[in-house]
């Protein structure tokens, strides 16, 4: 098979790799999406969980997600129900991800279903990917590959970079569950349910709800799977869930790491998952990679018109003034709920029932602003001393 010449190839079919590859082909490059599954967004490796003011800034068509109205916490020992209309919500990931796939191939990229990179070589003018598709063996060549591969980070790994070590672990059962109410959603944190991790039911539409549980590794080792069956036996759940059927079992893994750098080599560019672009706090960040992939395919169309990698740097600067610093605090509270006991999950529920709903929204939006750690401060000195002990006391 002939090796056709491209601008960018982008491996894998994400949400990072679809965006990236629509920003490049909208400014007239030839792009090129290799994903290694017979289809985009199959199978499922992302519970769904998403920011509706976020989906709407990107342009995500409401009919993607679920809106969800309340929150409810649970731990061994405490509960409570947080109200947050209009800013939580549940995506159809498939839809989502077929939704980019489409715009993508609108705006003129290639798609390649079933390709699977097996190889690569760079040079000074660019590289070259040995993919492996159904009707055999080519090699795409290309200014600019994109590894939106997502935890295996296959490009990243074969231009020298390590993979990661800390890693979120989720097992999932999207099942028929016409009991659960479409307007809410369950964050259920303890030993016997998600050690080190926690559990969740997130309602997604027509009766579908996603029921897993995700877990931190190496911090424990234990398979997640072992747990969904007594998440669902929770009083708090079982009569939601009794009589509820599975359609699909999904796995996924998630780096539970800093955010690396974009530039993994002069030719080799890391987006999304690849690059840790995702917040640690609750393992969530389709939104945080759409962006990032919306970034690096304007740099990579700037850099292959000016000749060098200047855009791609000054994406990168870009990308950690803006969200560095708030990934870096999702980073440490994650390293420190990773070593909390039941004891200090109860606290921290009973702490989330005691602060205002706009600051849980706050915080799990992965949004640490000075002001509103002094806004609760002032207006709520007592919360503020026990968010200090539940933090100290682990």
């Amino acid at each position: 098979m002939m090796s056709p010449m491209y601008d960018v190839v982008v491996a894998g079919g994400g949400p990072a790799g679809l965006c990236a590859a629509i920003a490049a082909a909208r400014e007239g490059l030839r792009v090129a999406v290799l994903e290694r599954e017979a289809a985009f967004g199959i199978p499922t490796r992302t519970s769904g969980g998403t920011f509706v003011a976020d989906m709407r800034a990107l342009g995500v068509p409401d009919s993607l997600w679920n809106p969800i109205t309340h929150v409810h916490f649970e731990s061994p020992n405490a509960a409570c129900r947080v109200s947050l209309p209009g800013v939580v919500g549940v995506l159809d990931v498939r839809g989502l991800y077929q939704w980019l796939a489409t715009r993508a191939a609108e705006e003129g990229a290639e798609l390649f279903l079933r390709s699977t990179v097996t190889g690569m070589s760079t040079s000074d003018d660019g590289v070259a990917l040995t993919v492996r598709s159904h009707g055999g063996e080519w090699r795409a060549v290309a200014r600019y590959a994109v590894d939106a591969t997502g935890n295996a980070c296959v490009l990243s790994r074969a231009a020298g970079r390590p993979g990661f070590v800390r890693r979120g672990v989720g097992a999932e059962l999207d099942m028929h569950a016409p009991m659960v109410p479409a307007d809410t959603c369950w964050l259920v944190m303890g030993s016997a349910v998600a050690p080190s991790g926690y559990g969740w039911v997130f309602p997604y539409g027509d009766g579908r709800v996603r029921v897993g549980v995700g877990v931190l590794k190496p911090e424990v080792d234990v398979d997640p799977r072992d747990y969904l069956e007594r998440l669902m036996a929770l009083p708090s759940l079982a009569p939601l869930l009794g009589g509820a059927q599975p359609v699909e079992m999904h796995a996924g893994l998630f780096p539970a790491e800093r955010p690396r750098r974009v530039l993994v080599s002069p030719r080799v560019v890391a987006v999304g998952d690849a690059a840790a672009q995702g917040s640690s706090l609750v393992g969530e960040g389709i939104r945080f990679v759409m962006r990032a992939g919306t970034g690096v395919g304007r740099a990579v169309a700037e850099s292959v018109k000016r000749g060098d990698d200047t855009p791609l740097a000054a994406f990168d600067q870009s990308w950690r003034e803006r969200f560095g610093r708030d990934f870096g605090i999702a980073y440490r509270v994650s390293l420190a709920l990773g070593r909390f006991q039941d004891a200090s999950w109860d606290r921290g529920v009973r702490m989330i029932e005691a602060v205002p709903p706009w600051f849980v929204a706050e915080a799990l939006s992965t949004r640490f602003r000075a002001r509103s750690l002094l806004r609760i401060g002032v207006r709520h000195p007592g919360v503020t001393r026990r968010m200090l002990k539940t933090a100290l006391r682990r």
